[in-house]
């Protein structure tokens, strides 16, 4: 008797074992059906790495007196500057150079810095700040090799979304980029080579040739891209429609320019409606005068060509004298038409800064 009440014992266990394993597989088979039947979602580039650990900064922690002393280095301009401070001195990782930036409707800035030394070299380095964090530090950035020297930098946003676009796919390692690039900002992450969307650019009007030496800027609105590209000792910007923040049709270009290169170094582009405008200009002379260069010192200059008309025009910048280095680094065009600039100063030679202002 108790070896059959021992018997049905045990069928009763194993039977609940059963059942509970048939349990297990069930809803691991309703939890695989169920995200089968979810829609796709994009996958960004694969060639993305985590980056587990932190920089070692190096850098004095950003106490309030630090902060105080850093903005104030940046002071407001005279009546008489062409400049309007907007964002003072937004303290940067050291030993990266300033390159390009760009930034959303509400929230956010984006800032590009090049290593020009070390393991690191020709590494591009992207940095979000928030608007009320300009003026201070943050570690939240992204890394991005073989971008090429990341010259321009731009972003659309479509369905909340925000996709920033650069230069990619860049021969060697600080080698001209050969393709246009767009990806969701990740923190802590690297992209190489190339983002989730890159497009190789035809030139117009030649046999196949592909662009090399190429960056993308968004129109305003959000609806226009232009790709910029040197060409003959020349410069040629292709405008293309751009649909969902991220898509572009390489071959079905709306309207192509050619215009001469800038006199001064190139230090980025940007359009607003029929207009281009360009921005150049080197580091300050005496700053160019100390590196044996003071030949080459070249001023700011923003210039503007309405390819609807064939109107142009050349405007110098008079103004942030007060500050250390001085280069520009970058030109955003609202759909107004009001004009903003990245300047990179230093302070204290320490540490390495930017300054936004809005042109007059």
């Amino acid at each position: 008797m108790r070896n059959k009440q021992r018997k049905r014992l045990q069928y009763k266990i194993q039977g609940r074992k059963r059942s509970g394993v048939y349990a297990a597989l069930l809803t691991a088979a309703l939890a695989v059906a169920l995200l089968w039947m979810l829609p796709a979602q994009p996958a960004q580039a694969g060639a993305i790495t985590t980056v587990k650990k932190k920089q070692n900064l190096k850098m004095k922690t950003l106490t309030p007196d630090l902060q105080k002393k850093i903005a104030a280095s940046t002071p407001a301009e005279k009546p008489n500057s062409d400049l309007i401070l907007r964002h003072p001195a937004a303290r940067l990782t050291t030993a990266r150079l300033p390159q390009g930036y760009t930034h959303d409707d509400t929230y956010y800035y984006y800032l590009s810095q090049i290593a020009n030394t070390g393991k690191h070299k020709n590494d591009l380095r992207l940095t979000r700040i928030k608007y009320r964090g300009i003026g201070k530090y943050t570690v939240e950035y992204m890394t991005l090799k073989r971008f090429g020297h990341g010259t321009n930098l731009d972003c659309a946003q479509a369905d909340g979304l925000t996709w920033l676009w650069t230069g990619s796919n860049a021969r060697g390692s600080g080698g001209p980029t050969t393709a246009i690039t767009c990806f969701r900002f990740r923190p802590g992450t690297t992209l190489r080579r190339q983002g989730q969307y890159t497009y190789r650019i035809p030139v117009s009007g030649s046999a196949g040739r592909k662009a090399s030496n190429c960056y993308p800027a968004i129109s305003a609105d959000g609806t226009e891209l232009a790709v910029r590209f040197t060409i003959s000792g020349g410069q040629q910007f292709q405008i293309y429609n751009l649909k969902d923040g991220n898509t572009i049709r390489p071959k079905k270009v709306k309207k192509t320019v050619r215009l001469k290169s800038t006199p001064g170094d190139f230090q980025g582009f940007d359009i607003c409606g029929t207009t281009i405008y360009t921005l150049e200009g080197t580091r300050s002379r005496s700053e160019m005068r100390e590196l044996g260069k003071a030949s080459e010192f070249a001023p700011i200059r923003i210039r503007t060509y309405d390819y609807s008309t064939g109107a142009s025009t050349v405007q110098k910048i008079r103004g942030a004298k007060a500050i250390s280095h001085r280069e520009p680094e970058g030109i955003q065009v609202a759909g107004d038409g009001t004009v903003e600039l990245m300047i990179a100063s230093h302070y204290k030679e320490k540490y390495t800064c930017v300054n936004v202002y809005g042109v007059k």
